[in-house]
């Protein structure tokens, strides 16, 4: 019986911490819609690696924060949406993805938005954390050329200044 036991709490405590990784994308799109972005930054470990593929990166809880930061105040509307976030725990470490649906207002201009985040995490004394995040974007392009033309204009958020282009 007290294998049994042992089994389920191994079992529960997974999905627990499947919860808290799941958490911590939500409350990165939580600060990013609402504007909370001093707090951003609390989601990652202090080495953490965080990249906006072909845009920047930076290095830390503090510079991925301000990084973030930096990229959705170039912007004078945005609303992400999360979705399909997969996450494989292995002890203490664990890998997933998840799928952003965006809009977003730049210089004017309405943009629809794609990307998936590849992430990894890692459970420290302050619980799971973000240890690396590299967000991939599909497409980013004016709401009235749509989609359906990858190949359109993209729309390029400046890099801030200390941020290492990618």
């Amino acid at each position: 019986m007290s294998e049994d036991f042992a089994a389920l709490a191994a079992r529960v405590r997974k999905l627990e911490d499947i919860e808290e990784i799941r958490n911590l994308r939500m409350e990165y799109h939580r600060c990013v819609n609402e504007g909370d972005l001093a707090n951003v930054g609390d989601i990652y470990t202090g080495d953490a690696h965080v990249e906006f593929e072909g845009v920047g990166k930076a290095i830390g809880r503090e510079e991925g924060g301000k990084l973030v930061a930096h990229l959705a105040r170039g912007l004078s509307f945005i609303k992400q949406f999360i979705t399909n976030h997969i996450v494989h725990v292995n002890g203490d470490e664990a890998e997933g993805v998840s799928y952003l649906d965006a809009r977003y207002v730049y210089g004017g201009t309405a943009v629809i938005a794609s990307a998936k985040y590849v992430e990894k995490y890692r459970r420290t004394p302050e619980g799971w954390k973000i240890s690396y995040m590299n967000a991939v974007t599909y497409f980013t392009v004016p709401f009235d050329k749509g989609w359906a033309n990858p190949g359109g204009p993209e729309i390029q958020v400046p890099i801030p200044a200390g941020a290492e282009p990618a």
